[in-house]
Protein backbone atom coordinates (compact mmCIF):
# COMPACT_ATOMS: atom_id res chain seq x y z
CA UNK A 1 0.00 0.00 0.00
CA UNK A 2 3.08 2.56 1.05
CA UNK A 3 4.27 1.83 -2.50
CA UNK A 4 1.18 2.69 -4.16
CA UNK A 5 0.73 6.25 -2.14
CA UNK A 6 4.23 6.80 -3.25
CA UNK A 7 4.05 6.01 -6.70
CA UNK A 8 0.40 8.01 -6.75
CA UNK A 9 2.47 11.40 -5.23
CA UNK A 10 5.59 11.12 -7.43
CA UNK A 11 3.02 11.30 -10.38
CA UNK A 12 1.18 13.82 -9.45
CA UNK A 13 3.89 15.98 -8.25
CA UNK A 14 5.79 15.31 -12.00
CA UNK A 15 2.39 16.06 -13.46
CA UNK A 16 1.57 19.04 -11.60
CA UNK A 17 5.02 20.23 -12.42
CA UNK A 18 5.18 19.61 -15.98
CA UNK A 19 1.62 21.49 -16.45
CA UNK A 20 3.11 24.48 -14.35
CA UNK A 21 6.10 24.77 -16.81
CA UNK A 22 3.91 24.37 -19.95
CA UNK A 23 5.18 20.51 -20.99
CA UNK A 24 3.31 18.85 -24.04
CA UNK A 25 0.71 15.99 -22.64
CA UNK A 26 1.88 17.26 -19.15
CA UNK A 27 0.01 15.56 -16.80
CA UNK A 28 0.90 12.16 -18.40
CA UNK A 29 4.56 12.88 -19.50
CA UNK A 30 5.50 14.84 -16.49
CA UNK A 31 4.16 11.72 -14.09
CA UNK A 32 5.64 9.30 -16.21
CA UNK A 33 8.97 11.05 -15.70
CA UNK A 34 8.61 11.17 -12.20
CA UNK A 35 8.12 8.04 -11.56
CA UNK A 36 10.89 6.77 -14.54
CA UNK A 37 13.03 8.60 -12.44
CA UNK A 38 12.35 7.22 -9.32
CA UNK A 39 12.68 3.56 -10.97
CA UNK A 40 16.36 4.67 -11.77
CA UNK A 41 17.24 5.75 -8.27
CA UNK A 42 16.32 2.63 -7.32
CA UNK A 43 13.09 3.72 -5.31
CA UNK A 44 9.85 1.25 -5.09
CA UNK A 45 7.46 2.25 -7.12
CA UNK A 46 4.21 0.39 -8.03
CA UNK A 47 0.66 0.40 -9.04
CA UNK A 48 -2.23 -2.24 -9.27
CA UNK A 49 -2.83 -3.14 -13.02
CA UNK A 50 -6.29 -3.20 -12.28
CA UNK A 51 -6.59 0.24 -12.35
CA UNK A 52 -6.18 0.35 -16.52
CA UNK A 53 -9.96 -0.45 -17.32
CA UNK A 54 -11.35 2.95 -15.45
CA UNK A 55 -8.02 4.86 -16.71
CA UNK A 56 -8.98 3.80 -20.29
CA UNK A 57 -12.66 4.46 -19.41
CA UNK A 58 -11.63 8.21 -18.79
CA UNK A 59 -9.53 8.41 -21.50
CA UNK A 60 -12.12 7.62 -23.95
CA UNK A 61 -14.65 9.94 -22.22
CA UNK A 62 -12.70 12.55 -22.61
CA UNK A 63 -12.18 11.63 -26.43
CA UNK A 64 -15.49 11.00 -27.25
CA UNK A 65 -16.66 14.20 -26.19
CA UNK A 66 -14.74 15.64 -27.96
CA UNK A 67 -16.93 15.16 -31.01
CA UNK A 68 -18.79 17.55 -33.02
CA UNK A 69 -21.23 16.09 -36.17
CA UNK A 70 -21.52 19.81 -37.29
CA UNK A 71 -19.53 18.70 -40.80
CA UNK A 72 -19.30 19.44 -44.26
CA UNK A 73 -21.41 17.77 -47.11
CA UNK A 74 -21.25 13.80 -47.42
CA UNK A 75 -19.08 14.07 -50.36
CA UNK A 76 -16.18 16.01 -49.43
CA UNK A 77 -16.16 14.23 -46.09
CA UNK A 78 -16.03 11.21 -47.78
CA UNK A 79 -13.30 11.67 -50.06
CA UNK A 80 -11.38 13.27 -46.73
CA UNK A 81 -11.76 10.08 -44.94
CA UNK A 82 -10.39 8.11 -47.58
CA UNK A 83 -7.65 10.39 -47.63
CA UNK A 84 -6.98 9.84 -43.99
CA UNK A 85 -7.48 5.94 -44.03
CA UNK A 86 -5.07 5.89 -46.75
CA UNK A 87 -2.55 8.42 -44.95
CA UNK A 88 -2.56 6.28 -42.08
CA UNK A 89 -2.16 2.66 -44.60
CA UNK A 90 0.98 4.66 -45.53
CA UNK A 91 2.03 5.64 -42.19
CA UNK A 92 1.99 2.44 -40.38
CA UNK A 93 3.94 0.54 -42.63
CA UNK A 94 6.43 2.83 -43.03
CA UNK A 95 7.31 3.77 -39.62
CA UNK A 96 7.57 -0.06 -38.85
CA UNK A 97 9.63 -0.66 -41.65
CA UNK A 98 11.85 1.67 -40.27
CA UNK A 99 11.88 0.69 -36.43
CA UNK A 100 12.43 -2.70 -37.48
CA UNK A 101 15.89 -2.07 -39.59
CA UNK A 102 16.81 -0.19 -36.66
CA UNK A 103 16.37 -3.11 -34.35
CA UNK A 104 12.84 -3.29 -32.57
CA UNK A 105 11.17 -6.21 -32.32
CA UNK A 106 7.86 -6.74 -34.26
CA UNK A 107 5.78 -5.67 -31.20
CA UNK A 108 7.12 -2.54 -30.20
CA UNK A 109 7.66 -1.34 -34.48
CA UNK A 110 3.77 -2.12 -34.05
CA UNK A 111 3.03 0.40 -31.78
CA UNK A 112 5.99 3.27 -31.73
CA UNK A 113 4.78 3.82 -35.42
CA UNK A 114 1.35 4.29 -34.72
CA UNK A 115 0.80 8.22 -36.01
CA UNK A 116 -1.13 9.12 -32.93
CA UNK A 117 -2.66 8.09 -29.86
CA UNK A 118 -0.28 8.43 -27.61
CA UNK A 119 -2.22 7.58 -24.41
CA UNK A 120 -4.33 5.10 -26.03
CA UNK A 121 -0.39 3.47 -27.04
CA UNK A 122 0.99 4.16 -22.88
CA UNK A 123 -1.53 1.82 -21.82
CA UNK A 124 -1.51 -0.91 -24.62
CA UNK A 125 2.32 -0.84 -24.50
CA UNK A 126 1.86 -2.11 -20.68
CA UNK A 127 1.53 -5.04 -22.61
CA UNK A 128 5.05 -5.33 -23.24
CA UNK A 129 7.58 -6.20 -20.34
CA UNK A 130 9.72 -2.86 -21.23
CA UNK A 131 7.63 -0.72 -23.05
CA UNK A 132 10.32 2.27 -22.70
CA UNK A 133 10.88 2.44 -26.60
CA UNK A 134 7.40 2.47 -27.41
CA UNK A 135 6.74 5.71 -24.91
CA UNK A 136 10.04 7.25 -25.69
CA UNK A 137 9.42 7.11 -29.81
CA UNK A 138 5.45 8.48 -28.83
CA UNK A 139 7.05 11.09 -26.63
CA UNK A 140 9.46 12.36 -28.90
CA UNK A 141 6.74 12.73 -31.88
CA UNK A 142 4.06 14.45 -29.49
CA UNK A 143 7.22 17.04 -28.68
CA UNK A 144 7.83 17.39 -32.48
CA UNK A 145 4.00 17.95 -33.41
CA UNK A 146 3.77 20.75 -30.21
CA UNK A 147 7.24 22.33 -31.11
CA UNK A 148 5.56 22.64 -34.73
CA UNK A 149 2.95 24.17 -33.70
CA UNK A 150 4.01 26.11 -31.40
CA UNK A 151 6.71 28.21 -34.28
CA UNK A 152 3.47 28.22 -36.34
CA UNK A 153 1.64 30.48 -33.54
CA UNK A 154 4.55 32.81 -32.61
CA UNK A 155 5.36 33.50 -36.42
CA UNK A 156 1.80 33.91 -36.73
CA UNK A 157 1.87 32.05 -39.99
CA UNK A 158 -2.09 31.85 -39.84
CA UNK A 159 -4.56 34.56 -38.63
CA UNK A 160 -6.52 33.66 -35.15
CA UNK A 161 -10.20 33.65 -34.36
CA UNK A 162 -11.81 33.57 -31.19
CA UNK A 163 -11.50 30.04 -29.26
CA UNK A 164 -15.06 29.10 -28.74
CA UNK A 165 -16.42 27.75 -24.87
CA UNK A 166 -16.42 24.05 -24.45
CA UNK A 167 -19.50 23.43 -21.70
CA UNK A 168 -18.05 21.17 -18.88
CA UNK A 169 -20.01 18.31 -17.74
CA UNK A 170 -21.13 18.04 -13.83
CA UNK A 171 -18.96 15.63 -11.49
CA UNK A 172 -22.19 13.22 -11.39
CA UNK A 173 -22.93 13.30 -15.38
CA UNK A 174 -18.79 12.93 -15.85
CA UNK A 175 -18.78 10.06 -12.98
CA UNK A 176 -22.30 8.08 -15.06
CA UNK A 177 -20.39 8.18 -18.42
CA UNK A 178 -17.05 7.04 -17.06
CA UNK A 179 -18.88 4.12 -14.89
CA UNK A 180 -21.33 2.98 -18.12
CA UNK A 181 -18.19 3.26 -20.47
CA UNK A 182 -16.06 0.68 -17.53
CA UNK A 183 -19.26 -1.49 -17.42
CA UNK A 184 -19.77 -1.44 -21.54
CA UNK A 185 -15.64 -1.89 -22.18
CA UNK A 186 -16.11 -4.78 -19.31
CA UNK A 187 -19.07 -6.43 -21.80
CA UNK A 188 -16.52 -5.81 -24.93
CA UNK A 189 -13.93 -7.48 -23.36
CA UNK A 190 -15.67 -10.68 -23.34
CA UNK A 191 -15.43 -11.17 -26.84
CA UNK A 192 -11.83 -10.11 -26.77
CA UNK A 193 -11.95 -6.61 -28.21
CA UNK A 194 -8.65 -4.92 -28.31
CA UNK A 195 -8.73 -1.62 -26.43
CA UNK A 196 -12.20 -2.20 -25.34
CA UNK A 197 -12.81 0.35 -22.57
CA UNK A 198 -11.42 2.95 -24.23
CA UNK A 199 -13.62 2.60 -27.55
CA UNK A 200 -16.95 1.97 -25.38
CA UNK A 201 -15.78 5.15 -23.51
CA UNK A 202 -15.48 6.78 -27.15
CA UNK A 203 -18.81 5.56 -28.16
CA UNK A 204 -20.96 6.29 -24.81
CA UNK A 205 -19.36 9.83 -24.64
CA UNK A 206 -19.62 10.28 -28.52
CA UNK A 207 -23.22 9.82 -27.62
CA UNK A 208 -23.52 12.37 -25.23
CA UNK A 209 -22.08 14.94 -27.19
CA UNK A 210 -24.14 14.40 -30.44
CA UNK A 211 -27.12 14.67 -27.76
CA UNK A 212 -26.14 17.60 -26.71
CA UNK A 213 -25.67 19.37 -29.60
CA UNK A 214 -22.17 20.20 -28.82
CA UNK A 215 -18.98 18.98 -27.92
CA UNK A 216 -17.90 19.15 -24.56
CA UNK A 217 -15.37 18.72 -21.67
CA UNK A 218 -15.86 16.24 -18.38
CA UNK A 219 -15.74 17.78 -14.92
CA UNK A 220 -12.11 19.52 -14.06
CA UNK A 221 -10.02 16.97 -12.40
CA UNK A 222 -10.81 13.84 -14.28
CA UNK A 223 -8.50 14.28 -16.75
CA UNK A 224 -5.53 15.30 -15.42
CA UNK A 225 -6.04 12.23 -12.71
CA UNK A 226 -6.29 9.77 -14.79
CA UNK A 227 -3.34 11.07 -17.02
CA UNK A 228 -1.36 11.15 -13.81
CA UNK A 229 -2.19 7.32 -12.87
CA UNK A 230 -1.43 6.11 -16.30
CA UNK A 231 1.52 7.72 -16.71
CA UNK A 232 2.26 5.79 -13.18
CA UNK A 233 1.47 2.57 -14.40
CA UNK A 234 3.68 3.48 -17.43
CA UNK A 235 6.57 4.57 -15.73
CA UNK A 236 7.15 2.34 -13.04
CA UNK A 237 7.42 -0.94 -15.34
CA UNK A 238 10.03 0.88 -17.42
CA UNK A 239 13.40 -0.62 -16.93
CA UNK A 240 16.68 1.91 -17.10
CA UNK A 241 18.58 1.92 -20.25
CA UNK A 242 22.27 2.91 -21.32
CA UNK A 243 22.52 6.39 -21.72
CA UNK A 244 23.71 5.45 -25.59
CA UNK A 245 20.60 3.15 -26.25
CA UNK A 246 18.71 6.18 -24.56
CA UNK A 247 19.70 8.44 -27.23
CA UNK A 248 19.55 5.89 -30.33
CA UNK A 249 16.10 5.66 -29.18
CA UNK A 250 15.22 9.29 -29.27
CA UNK A 251 16.73 9.55 -32.83
CA UNK A 252 14.22 6.77 -33.51
CA UNK A 253 11.10 8.94 -32.41
CA UNK A 254 12.65 11.82 -34.65
CA UNK A 255 12.98 9.94 -37.71
CA UNK A 256 9.79 8.27 -37.38
CA UNK A 257 7.92 11.60 -36.88
CA UNK A 258 9.60 12.80 -39.38
CA UNK A 259 8.25 10.48 -41.69
CA UNK A 260 4.67 10.15 -40.42
CA UNK A 261 4.40 14.20 -40.62
CA UNK A 262 5.96 14.09 -44.10
CA UNK A 263 3.34 11.56 -45.33
CA UNK A 264 0.38 12.70 -43.52
CA UNK A 265 1.82 16.53 -45.68
CA UNK A 266 1.65 14.71 -48.85
CA UNK A 267 -1.86 13.04 -48.60
CA UNK A 268 -3.13 16.86 -47.18
CA UNK A 269 -1.78 18.19 -50.06
CA UNK A 270 -3.90 15.99 -52.53
CA UNK A 271 -7.15 16.01 -50.50
CA UNK A 272 -6.45 19.67 -50.06
CA UNK A 273 -5.95 20.01 -53.97
CA UNK A 274 -8.82 17.80 -54.55
CA UNK A 275 -11.38 19.46 -52.71
CA UNK A 276 -10.18 23.40 -52.57
CA UNK A 277 -9.62 23.79 -49.08
CA UNK A 278 -6.44 25.03 -47.33
CA UNK A 279 -3.58 22.38 -47.37
CA UNK A 280 -2.43 23.91 -43.87
CA UNK A 281 -6.23 22.74 -42.72
CA UNK A 282 -5.97 19.03 -43.76
CA UNK A 283 -2.75 18.31 -42.05
CA UNK A 284 -4.67 19.58 -39.31
CA UNK A 285 -6.83 16.65 -39.73
CA UNK A 286 -4.39 14.15 -41.01
CA UNK A 287 -1.35 15.45 -38.54
CA UNK A 288 0.58 12.21 -36.81
CA UNK A 289 -0.89 12.58 -33.12
CA UNK A 290 -0.61 15.86 -30.46
CA UNK A 291 -4.44 15.96 -31.13
CA UNK A 292 -4.53 18.61 -28.34
CA UNK A 293 -2.32 21.15 -30.21
CA UNK A 294 -4.14 19.98 -34.02
CA UNK A 295 -7.52 20.74 -32.07
CA UNK A 296 -6.15 23.99 -30.38
CA UNK A 297 -4.99 25.62 -33.34
CA UNK A 298 -8.12 24.57 -35.35
CA UNK A 299 -9.83 26.12 -32.67
CA UNK A 300 -7.81 29.63 -32.56
CA UNK A 301 -7.24 29.92 -36.22
CA UNK A 302 -11.22 28.70 -37.06
CA UNK A 303 -9.88 26.86 -39.98
CA UNK A 304 -12.82 23.87 -39.20
CA UNK A 305 -12.11 22.80 -36.19
CA UNK A 306 -14.99 20.59 -35.90
CA UNK A 307 -13.76 19.25 -38.93
CA UNK A 308 -10.22 18.45 -37.21
CA UNK A 309 -12.05 17.44 -34.34
CA UNK A 310 -13.88 14.68 -36.29
CA UNK A 311 -11.10 13.14 -37.76
CA UNK A 312 -8.59 13.35 -34.79
CA UNK A 313 -11.42 10.86 -33.14
CA UNK A 314 -11.93 9.00 -35.69
CA UNK A 315 -8.20 8.19 -35.87
CA UNK A 316 -8.04 7.34 -32.53
CA UNK A 317 -10.54 5.23 -32.55
CA UNK A 318 -9.29 4.03 -35.55
CA UNK A 319 -6.08 2.77 -34.04
CA UNK A 320 -7.68 1.59 -31.20
CA UNK A 321 -9.22 -0.93 -32.92
CA UNK A 322 -6.60 -1.84 -35.40
CA UNK A 323 -4.06 -2.24 -31.99
CA UNK A 324 -5.21 -5.71 -31.52
CA UNK A 325 -4.77 -6.99 -34.36
CA UNK A 326 -1.26 -4.90 -34.99
CA UNK A 327 -0.19 -7.04 -31.49
CA UNK A 328 -1.62 -10.33 -33.00
CA UNK A 329 0.20 -9.61 -35.98
CA UNK A 330 3.17 -8.70 -34.44
CA UNK A 331 3.15 -11.92 -32.63
CA UNK A 332 1.68 -11.09 -28.82
CA UNK A 333 -2.09 -11.73 -27.91
CA UNK A 334 -3.71 -8.74 -27.74
CA UNK A 335 -4.35 -6.88 -24.73
CA UNK A 336 -6.62 -8.08 -22.06
CA UNK A 337 -8.32 -4.71 -20.77
CA UNK A 338 -8.84 -6.54 -17.36
CA UNK A 339 -4.83 -6.37 -17.10
CA UNK A 340 -3.83 -3.27 -18.91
Amino acid sequence: MMSWLRTGALGAAGGGLAHWAGFPSDWLLGSMLAVTVAVLLGVRVALPRRLMPPIQACLGVAVGLRLDLHLPGPASLLVSVAGLLLCLATQMPLGQYLLHRLGWSRQEAAMGASPGALSVMAALATQLDNPIRVILSQTVRVIALVATVSTAMVLEWVPLAATPASQTLSAVASLALVILAWGSGELLARFRVPASHILSGVFVAGACAAWLGEPALPVDGLIPVSMVLLGALVGSRLRPLPAREMATLLAAGLLVSLSSSLVSLLWAGLVGWWLGLPVFQVWLAYAPGAVEAMIYLALVTGLEPSWVIFHHVLRIVFLGMMAGWLMRRAGVDAPNTKTG
